[in-house]
């Protein structure tokens, strides 16, 4: 009923040098730490007997350094897309938790209760954010009815991903549990269903790397 479904592996970008400081990287970038790099070899070690047909990334250098590993084993090149980029942070970009609180102490409440009802200080709301990265979904994925695919994107938009996926709104953004970095999760496409989640967050290949599940604080920093 409603098509053959497109597998999808999803996945976030390796930690980078922005998460361990706890700075928000949205559409800027910060490059891979080596504990990063680390856990994208062990992402793509994880995948490397699933039979891929195509590997599709963010534009952004973090998740596509993530997904040229991922693509290697398989002798893919990725497929960069700008939507599904990180949701665009206006002025908080850079900046860390305690930074944002001097000008905008309010916003960082509303962020971590209330993330739907507004929109980042010229940056995007979340639902401007996840129409774009659904229309990528709706676009690309077509001619893969029945394959299996790889896409790399970010901590916030991969919510926001998800929590569609489970068929929640984005006013659930923090419903479960942020991504960690090289998390896997699986999903299908239909066209006439659009995206549904099969298996959430998967960490167990990183067990030896480490990933922000063991370490993590409670800030909701968008990377």
């Amino acid at each position: 009923m409603g098509g053959t479904p497109v597998r999808i592996v999803f996945a976030r970008h390796g930690e980078t040098f922005f998460n361990v400081e706890g700075r928000w990287q949205g559409q800027s970038d910060s490059p891979l730490t080596e504990r990063g790099l680390a856990q994208a070899r062990e992402l793509a070690r994880a995948l490397r007997d699933e039979s891929l047909a195509a590997v599709y990334s963010s534009d952004l250098g973090r998740a596509a350094r993530t997904a040229d590993e991922v693509a290697r084993p398989h002798g893919l090149e990725i497929t960069t897309d700008v939507r599904l980029r990180e949701i665009d942070v206006g002025d908080w970009t850079g900046l860390n938790r305690s930074q944002i609180e001097v000008f905008d102490a309010e916003g960082i409440h509303t962020w971590a209760t209330r993330p739907a009802s507004m929109r980042l200080p010229n940056g995007e709301t979340l639902a401007e954010a996840e129409h774009r990265a659904l229309a990528f979904f709706s676009e690309a994925l077509p001619p893969h009815a029945g394959q299996t695919v790889a896409v790399v994107t970010h901590g916030a938009i991969g919510q926001a991903i998800l929590v569609a996926a489970m068929g929640l709104t984005v006013e659930d953004l923090w419903l479960k549990e942020r991504l960690d970095n090289c998390q896997i999760s699986r999903l299908e496409w239909t066209p006439a269903r659009g995206l549904h989640l099969i298996e959430l967050s998967d960490v167990r290949h990183l067990q030896d790397v480490g990933s922000l599940r063991s370490w993590r604080t409670t800030d909701r920093d968008v990377a």
